[in-house]
């Protein structure tokens, strides 16, 4: 009798474990709704990239670093839009800042370079950030990369821009992690430095995404290429207003409705200033 109470016993803790492992099995699978939209819900089938892109083209020249993407133009020679996710953890990275602006040898066409920017009075703007890549040394040297850089006025760069971007990493930490579309407003009218013809921009624009499904908010933001000293509120617009000032189409990947609702209206109380 003590042999079978031990057998069952021993069957017990077998089965338990069984248990055990395959609930720690499934909650390993489980994917990021981010990039395998699976939740039919919010996302329409899935096109294979990822959330924060915005709608690509057959002539789009599409640029993968590893803390962010691009879409490059030639006519212009900087990113039409540049995009990535940054999350808390990335935010307390400690790889120092790096300086070796370089050229992008993906761009097949050749990017912009330094004797660009040489003597224009401009400063070389990063769109993505450096100190949004410090979680990476690779990720940091390719911030540097000019298809990363645009013609900014110093008072902008070191002032609005900076601001704003550092309210980026502020809601990275508040909301644990965000989707950031950037670029420059680009068209053909605009005034072009050095020999490659970098195109200066008027105005820059940066879209944000803190999907948390039902619980998701967007906002946009558009700021002319100029000092200023005005809350950051000020610039704050419906992602609707940037696509239309873009010609772009951002978070197309989730269902229309959902979409829509989002991208309509701007939100100011949603967020933490």
């Amino acid at each position: 009798m003590r042999r079978y109470s031990l057998l069952f016993i021993a069957l017990g803790f077998a089965i338990l474990s069984f248990q055990i492992k395959d609930g720690m099995h499934s909650k390993s699978n489980k994917k990021n709704n981010l990039t395998s939209h699976e939740d039919t819900s919010f996302f329409h089938i899935n096109k294979g990239s990822l959330l924060e892109f915005p709608s690509l083209h057959d002539s789009t020249q599409l640029i993968k670093h590893l803390g962010y993407s691009l879409e490059y133009s030639e006519a212009c020679e900087q990113a039409t839009w540049i995009a990535y996710s940054l999350t808390k953890q990335e935010t307390s990275g400690l790889i120092e800042r790096g300086d070796n602006f370089t050229v992008d040898p993906q761009v097949k066409t050749g990017s912009a370079n330094k004797t660009d920017y040489l003597k224009s009075g401009y400063d070389r703007g990063h769109l993505a950030p450096a100190a949004d890549m410090k979680w990476s040394e690779q990720a940091m040297d390719e911030s540097f990369y000019f298809s990363n850089m645009s013609p900014q006025l110093p008072a902008f760069n070191r002032g609005v821009w900076k601001r704003l971007e550092e309210k980026m990493r502020d809601w990275a930490i508040i909301y644990d992690s965000i989707l950031i579309v950037t670029g420059p407003v680009l068209n053909s009218s605009l005034t072009k430095i050095g020999p490659n013809e970098v195109c200066v921009p008027t105005h820059y624009y940066k879209v944000i995404l803190d999907f948390k499904k039902t619980q998701s908010k967007a906002i946009g933001f558009i700021l002319p290429n100029s000092g200023s000293k005005e809350d950051l509120r000020s610039f704050a617009v419906s992602i609707d207003s940037v696509e239309q000032i873009t010609g772009l189409d951002f978070f197309y990947q989730l269902k229309d409705s959902f979409e829509l609702l989002l991208e309509k209206e701007v939100c100011l109380d949603c967020w933490e200033w």
